[in-house]
């Protein structure tokens, strides 16, 4: 990120547009920096590409002072950008690939819990998961990375994950994680996370065993038994070849059982569609025409975020760039135009929520600006469904701002910027209209006018990951409410 600020002699003075832009980026990024009178600036940008591509990349960040940036330069001392790579970080063990591989072997009930940590390297986790038999669950940002097609996906896990990854990871004697931090979104209350792992670990027949790239990320919210520090490409290559086959078949027909007993589902309506239906819908058009594996899809954040986590079948790597951890609203098309600008003849998907995408909706300009053929599906249910939800469940009903009552009429106003534009509200038309917005060459909006629903599973705040909410008819107000813990 390279940032504009005020002239140097200025800095301090509270002049007109002064931001203290190096304070405030300072706990978000890998480096932030202002520079100063002297500075090769060449040699400051080459660090910060070299920085931000080292170990876990990041971002970084300059902050560039008007009076350097109006300077005139001779030419030899023009910033050229070199070619940086990204090295791999020599691995520190704490465990051998030995002593790992011998874990691994011989525990019964194992689950490879997959971050985005493994996203360049596919092709050898699918060798692992199926060299030793052993189920895969991922984050949101690693969807794809194992083809949830595979008999041994559990797909991703959670707050609004897989029952069958959830209840899979809390029965698991060893939990492999690869490339992920083990987030609260998906562990769940850790007093009560991961119990048979941790069982498991006092008899030297399995435990946890972290991967990760950065090893501040070790140690600081699950306390492995196992740890790695490094490439997840290079933990993977090492411990390929020591790794055995094992049939384990009551674990696999275990989890079988979980996957089979307790699908994503949702009650449909008779007349009217759902945001769930619309995203069955998409996910059977992409793969009808062949598209899934050429398509990026994006999202804001909310119900429409975990619900296409839930019914689209992810197939390939980074095809999901959505918001994690910061839960930053609208972001599906600012997303979806990065992408679509990164990837010129790939099928940018947006998968975006009315409030969401309320946020950002003036980025149609940029859509059409650059002639971006960027597809983006609305799920109009006038409401922050995932906000509504906590504020009924959690709030006691104490609905504040979460009703979208004025919406703009989004064919409307695809049409006012030049944008083809569709919309449908039922059942009968919704597959006509998914197959002519998904073929139309050029960007297109579809405004799908859904009811608002909630977001099943979902782990209650302060529960264990596999204490979860299946269904509408699970719910028990009261108990919720009484066995919330004290903030």
């Amino acid at each position: 990120v390279l940032s504009g600020q005020v002239p140097l002699a200025a800095m301090g003075t509270q002049a007109f547009q002064e931001c203290p832009a190096t304070q405030i980026t300072e706990g978000i990024t890998k480096w932030s920096y202002c520079l100063q009178p002297g500075d090769n600036i060449s040699e400051f940008i080459n660090e910060a590409f070299k920085v931000a591509n080292q170990g876990k990349k990041g971002v970084v960040h300059l902050d560039l002072p008007k009076c350097l940036l109006a300077k005139d330069y001779p030419e030899a001392d023009q910033p050229v950008i070199q070619k940086t790579t990204n090295p791999t970080k020599s691995s520190s063990c704490s465990h051998s690939i030995s002593e790992i591989a011998h874990i691994i072997n011989g525990s019964q009930r194992p689950i490879l819990y997959v971050g985005q940590g493994a996203n360049e390297c596919s092709h050898l986790l699918g060798d692992f998961s199926e060299n030793s038999n052993i189920p895969v669950t991922t984050t949101i940002h690693a969807m794809g990375v194992f083809d949830e097609h595979h008999p041994l996906s559990m797909e991703f896990l959670g707050m609004h994950g897989s029952a069958a990854a959830n209840y899979a990871v809390q029965k698991s004697d060893c939990i492999i994680a690869l490339g992920t931090r083990f987030d609260d979104r998906t562990t769940g209350n850790l007093n009560y996370y991961a119990p048979e792992a941790k069982k498991a670990a006092q008899t030297g027949r399995g435990g946890i065993i972290h991967v990760d790239i950065e090893s501040d990320q070790i140690n600081k919210v699950v306390s492995p038994d196992y740890s790695y520090c490094g490439d997840v490409k290079d933990f993977l290559s090492e411990i390929l070849p020591h790794l055995k086959y094992k049939k384990r078949n009551k674990w696999i027909q275990q989890c079988f059982h979980w996957k089979t007993q307790y699908p994503f589902q949702y009650q449909q309506l008779p007349n009217k569609i759902k945001t769930q239906d619309v995203i069955c819908e998409l996910n059977k058009g992409l793969h009808q025409l062949g598209l899934m594996k050429k398509t990026i899809i994006t999202s804001g954040v909310g119900n429409h975020q975990m619900m296409a986590s839930q019914y689209i079948k992810w197939t390939q790597p980074k095809s999901f760039i959505t918001s994690g951890s910061l839960g930053v609203m609208g972001t599906g098309l600012p997303f979806a135009i990065g992408a679509q600008i990164a990837h010129p003849r790939r099928l940018v998907l947006d998968i975006d929520g009315d409030g969401s995408f309320n946020h950002t909706l003036s980025d149609l300009k940029t859509v059409v600006e650059y002639d971006l053929p960027v597809k983006i599906a609305i799920m109009n249910d006038g409401h922050q469904s995932m906000v509504r939800t906590w504020e009924q469940l959690f709030f006691d009903n104490r609905i504040t701002a979460t009703e979208l009552k004025k919406n703009p009429n989004y064919v409307d106003l695809a049409h006012s910027f030049g944008i083809k534009a569709l919309w449908v509200d039922n059942h009968e038309d919704l597959p006509e209209i998914v197959s002519k917005f998904l073929k139309f060459d050029g960007p297109i909006l579809c405004d799908f006018r859904v009811q608002t629903d909630k977001c099943f599973p979902l782990v209650a705040p302060g529960k264990a990951l596999d204490d979860l909410l299946l269904s509408e008819e699970c719910l028990n107000l009261e108990k919720i409410k009484n066995e919330l813990p004290p903030n």
